[in-house]
């Protein structure tokens, strides 16, 4: 791996490149540098605050009845795991930096919108993401060493977001590590296809995320392509994350079971991913 890149340099437009492609990428999650500034907060005063964890803790309570507390835990955990995966991971995937991601050099800038999933709207919690710190090492995704730096910046930063999970809810460190891993390795599979090449992104969330020791290892988690016929009867494959953590959003009022579900079987689960391909493809 080559030295960090301390901006401003030469290097910087390549930084700028890569943060305005992700931000075109991810605009409900934009991710860019300087100071916190007014309504940010580092990510560590943040899992520090008592008020502000049980007030996102509340809000996921808020979202469904029965929402128990263990539960909330995994769907904060689902989201946050989303907001990092999208500041950091495509700054990797598509552009080989790695970002300095203590938490105390993240700052984050919370809002509440809704979202599209299954013909509804639904409120979901986001954050627009900073680096505080203008340090990037510059590397290459299918390089080992590479993944290895930014695998260790992702683990410092979800330890302490698990530590204050954990603390406040109980839920088990093991669960919330396989979110965050569900996470990293969604968002690679997606940086994949929208910066390219796909298999090369694949390959190296399976490496980061299948180190031997980590606490982001795990058996279940893993990609899996389905294949149907298109109109044309000709072959449409599809490349699908399959979970290896649970939110246990099943467990609430009216709930149910995720695509990709870590508790399903895996034959019920392929025939409802290849019927939804039918749909999606308009095949009868």
């Amino acid at each position: 791996m080559t030295a960090a890149i301390e901006t401003p340099r030469a290097e910087e437009v390549l930084v700028r490149r890569a943060l305005e492609a992700q931000a075109a990428y991810m605009p409900d999650v934009r991710a860019d540098t300087g100071p916190a500034g007014e309504g940010w907060m580092t990510a560590e005063a943040f899992l520090s605050d008592d008020v502000a964890m049980g007030e996102f803790l509340a809000f996921e309570q808020s979202l469904n009845e029965g929402t128990d507390i263990r539960t909330a835990a995994a769907l904060l955990m689902t989201d946050y795991g989303y907001i990092l995966a999208a500041a950091a991971v495509p700054l990797f995937a598509g552009f080989g930096l790695v970002p300095d991601l203590s938490p105390a050099s993240v700052a984050l800038s919370f809002y509440t919108t809704e979202e599209p999933h299954d013909g509804k709207m639904h409120r979901t919690r986001r954050a627009h993401v900073r680096f505080l710190e203008e340090i990037f090492w510059h590397g290459q995704l299918e390089d080992a060493a590479d993944g290895e730096r930014f695998r260790a910046e992702i683990e410092r930063h979800f330890r302490l977001v698990i530590e204050a999970i954990h603390a406040r809810t109980r839920l088990s460190r093991t669960a919330l590590w396989r979110l965050a891993a569900d996470a990293i390795a969604g968002r690679f599979l997606d940086s994949g296809r929208r910066f390219g090449p796909v298999e090369m992104a694949k390959a190296s969330a399976m490496r980061i995320l299948k180190v031997p020791g980590s606490p982001l290892a795990n058996r279940q988690l893993h990609y899996f392509d389905l294949t149907v016929l298109d109109n044309r009867q000709e072959d449409f494959s599809y490349t699908f994350r399959q979970r290896g953590g649970c939110c246990r959003y099943y467990l609430v009022e009216g709930g149910t079971y995720c695509p990709t579900c870590v508790l399903k079987k895996p034959k019920e689960r392929d025939a409802e991913l290849r019927l939804a391909m039918r749909r999606h493809l308009g095949v009868e």
